[in-house]
């Protein structure tokens, strides 16, 4: 089992207030706007915390993470039930980013992915007139929870769980990329290659913000399904972008050794990938010690 992790750090970590303004153009043109031609929008981003009504779920949340950073996927497990529980009191409906009274709300835990929402609000109060907007960034509670969930099915290989948490969650969030990336994992670990394919080309043509502010994890995960369904040339092009947005990533420069081997005719060995892409590292270790220690 191959596994690579990137941490996933709060909001309020990340960011206390932040500040910027804009002037976008009202319509596209091959030469500049005029002045008179754009609308100043103010956007003034403040992390808060979690709703009240989501405050629990998202200690639960904090628990099974930081559990999983000393304790790997073993600790994880451990913290299902809580977190099923915690999951089953999701709203029918959260958007990453919408109209509040007074201004917007996002949720995201990610500082490039907030300030690619706030750009996105820019545009659209621009369009409105521009003026002073306020915006308020809160933890993506219940997409981060069910990635944990699918995180620990894909880990104890049931499939059919971890598809169930991670559909319902991009019902309510389609673009968001810890779920996009672990529902591949899953398709992947069940060798469904075509389908893998269709989500991920969909994903990356998507022009969402959130995608366009990252796609590097996604153009592997392309590249990878693409070695399996043996579309080299294809699969060479889409870990060459992945490294657009992420110079010298080790996955894709070892990946692209990977094509050039198969390629010149040597057998392609080792396990599917199974990547928990936004779980911290320090998981990696408890599971090798973990492992190591289990009897055989």
């Amino acid at each position: 089992m191959k596994m690579a992790f990137r941490n996933r750090l709060l909001a309020s970590v990340l960011l206390s207030v932040l500040t910027f303004s804009s002037g976008l153009a009202l319509a596209q043109s091959a030469s500049p706007a005029p002045e008179a031609a754009r609308a100043r929008v103010h956007v003034n981003v403040q992390a808060d915390g979690p709703a009240e009504a989501e405050r629990a779920d998202n200690e639960t949340y904090v628990a099974a993470l930081n559990a999983t950073q000393t304790g790997g996927f073993t600790a994880l497990q451990t913290h299902v039930p809580a977190l099923t529980e915690a999951m089953n009191r999701a709203p029918a409906t959260y958007p990453v980013m919408q109209e509040i009274p007074g201004g917007w709300l996002i949720r995201a835990d990610d500082r490039d992915e907030i300030v690619a929402l706030a750009h996105r609000i820019s545009g659209v109060e621009s369009a409105r007139g521009g003026g002073e907007i306020k915006v308020i960034a809160r933890p993506n509670v219940y997409p981060n929870i069910a990635f944990l969930l699918g995180s620990a099915a894909v880990d104890r290989r049931d499939f059919a769980a971890a598809h169930a948490v991670l559909d319902r969650a991009l019902a309510l969030q389609p673009f968001d990329r810890m779920l996009l990336n672990e529902k591949l994992v899953a398709l992947h670990g069940e060798r469904r290659w075509d389908e893998a394919y269709l989500l991920v080309k969909a994903a990356l043509a998507s022009g969402d913000p959130l995608i366009e502010v990252d796609p590097g994890s996604l153009q592997r995960r392309l590249g990878y399904t693409l070695i399996e369904l043996d579309r080299l040339h294809e699969a060479r092009a889409a870990y060459e972008a992945s490294l657009v947005s992420d110079p010298g990533n080790a996955t894709a420069l070892a990946e692209l050794q990977t094509i050039a081997d198969l390629e010149a005719g040597h057998q392609l060995e080792g396990d599917i990938q199974i990547s928990a892409p936004n779980l911290p590292a320090q998981a990696v270790k408890a599971d090798a010690e973990a492992a190591r220690s289990a009897p055989e």
